[in-house]
């Protein structure tokens, strides 16, 4: 199931990206050649950019794509870089908890309130809001799947696996 909802969102993203690349291509062309930009072509462009880096978070976080230092990692033991990957998942865990609580407390207040971008559309400003704490919310469930298999791994002995 999580895997569905990892590869839906990673899908929303990629189409976010393309809606990105059509927005601004269109918003140079309106302004170089017809003398006006698109209504609110910048907040567009700063909404759209939410689901397109956020997105496909899960899905990179689930193939344990992140950047990782491997220079030094590799001279340890496999007991003690077992650990590592749990106090890795652990501080992961902590820093994404922390995003999200802090996006859904952004996105109680803005839904609370109302409040919407000042320009021709009037877009609400809670869209993105939902978005930001949807992702993290689905980070953080992949994030306690990963901390659970490394420690789980790091206790028996045995390597944990690279895609859960």
């Amino acid at each position: 199931m999580l895997r569905r909802v990892e590869s839906a969102l990673d899908a929303l993203g990629a189409c976010a990206t393309v809606l990105l690349c059509i927005l601004i291509v269109l918003t140079v062309f309106f302004r170089e050649m017809l003398g006006f930009g698109l209504p609110d072509g910048i907040i567009l462009v700063r909404e759209l950019m939410v689901p397109a880096i956020l997105f496909p978070l899960a899905v990179a976080t689930s193939r344990r794509a992140h950047v990782s230092i491997e220079v030094i990692a590799n001279h340890f033991p496999d007991t003690l870089n077992r650990w590592i990957a749990v106090l890795a998942a652990l501080v992961g865990l902590t820093i994404v908890i922390a995003f999200a609580v802090g996006g859904w407390q952004q996105f109680a207040r803005t839904l609370e309130n109302g409040a919407h971008h000042g320009g021709d559309l009037f877009i609400p400003k809670w869209i993105s809001r939902a978005a930001f704490v949807l992702a993290f919310f689905v980070v953080t469930l992949r994030m306690f799947q990963i901390l659970w298999v490394d420690l789980i791994a790091a206790i028996r002995g045995r390597s944990g696996p690279a895609t859960p």
